[in-house]
Parts: C-alpha cells; sequence; structure tokens
C-alpha cells in the first residue's frame, strides 16, 4: 500500500462533498492559499484521476462561484474547472513577510 492510499479524507472533505453543488466538482483544496486570482492548495477527490490525494495543486485563475455550509465554490475563468475551496489560509499582509 502507497503512503498516498493511507491518506485519509478530511472530514471538511468529506462534508463538502455530500453538498449538491450542481457542477462536477474536479477537486477539493484544503488549506487553498490565494495567490492573486489562482489557489495553491492540498487537493482532495481529484476527478482528473491524475493528482493523489494530499498533493499540492496550483489552480488556473479562478473567480467565487457561491458559498454553502462554510465552503466556496470557485470556477476557473474559462468554465471548465470548478473546486471546492474547503478551509482557505489567512492572507498575509505584506508587512508579515
Amino acid at each position: 500500500m502507497s503512503a498516498c492510499e493511507l491518506i485519509e479524507l478530511p472530514t471538511g472533505v468529506v462534508r463538502a462533498s455530500t453538498i449538491g453543488w450542481g457542477v462536477t466538482v474536479d477537486g477539493y483544496l484544503v488549506n487553498a492559499a490565494r495567490v492573486g486570482d489562482r489557489y495553491a492548495a492540498t487537493v482532495y477527490r481529484d476527478q482528473s484521476g491524475t493528482i493523489s490525494d494530499g498533493m499540492t495543486v496550483v489552480t488556473p485563475s479562478v473567480r467565487a462561484v457561491e458559498q454553502r455550509g462554510g465552503f466556496t465554490l470557485v470556477r476557473s475563468r474559462s468554465g471548465d474547472d470548478h473546486y471546492v475551496i474547503v478551509t482557505e489560509l489567512p492572507e498575509r499582509d505584506a508587512g508579515d513577510a
């Protein structure tokens, strides 16, 4: 069994995945850090099948679509990809660096 197979899904991912978002969710993002109009995050339940649970990804440019149950659905500018932000890291001020 690989290390990736041993990773359990975070509770928030399980809760967010039970919500009917009305679109195919391409991945659930945990500890998402905003970088301009993109996010760097740990991803779970990647629909492409190419990224394992617990890997770090950077999304394409996205915008928020809606919030439900404390989670945020974002859509890529192209409209091809949808992600749910499960947890988001607070933005840091330039003076915090």
